[in-house]
């Protein structure tokens, strides 16, 4: 468990368990497998978050008050939550990220597609083509 304090007059923490991350700031807990990515730059903690489709939904920002162990520990769950991340060629030079994660909540698996900047999620050609892809990547690793 790492712990980090956020800058206030209250002396909020930041607590990271190997299941989620815990913001007392906004009372929220958050999932490993929904935080894309964490961005140190001291003393601020930027988190962005995504849903269970792999698409940003949010972000937070923290300012922890002294260098803790804290953003590595982040990295770390967040990494480890990741069981692959593949780029597929769609052609015509789409391309979209395939993504599975695991939900430590109920050790589940979940997999996402998330198309390049630009590119409509919703165009039925690029999802025919994305799950195609999807499907072959899952046989291939047997997921």
């Amino acid at each position: 468990m790492a712990l980090g304090n956020e800058s206030s007059m209250d002396e909020l923490l930041v607590v990271a368990t190997n299941r989620a991350l815990y913001l007392q700031s906004t009372q929220e807990r958050i999932r490993w497998d929904a935080l894309s990515k964490a961005i140190w730059a001291e003393p601020i903690l930027t988190l962005t978050l995504i849903d269970d489709t792999g698409q940003v939904v949010g972000e937070r920002v923290v300012e922890l008050g002294r260098a803790t162990d804290l953003p590595a520990a982040i990295h770390d769950r967040v990494t480890d939550s990741v069981i692959v991340s593949e780029r597929a060629d769609l052609g015509d030079g789409a391309a979209a990220m395939l993504v599975a994660r695991r939900n430590s909540d109920v050790d589940e698996i979940w997999w996402a597609v998330v198309f390049e900047a630009g590119l409509d999620p919703k165009d039925p050609a690029l999802i025919t083509r994305a799950a195609a892809e999807l499907a072959q990547l899952r046989e291939s690793l047997g997921i």
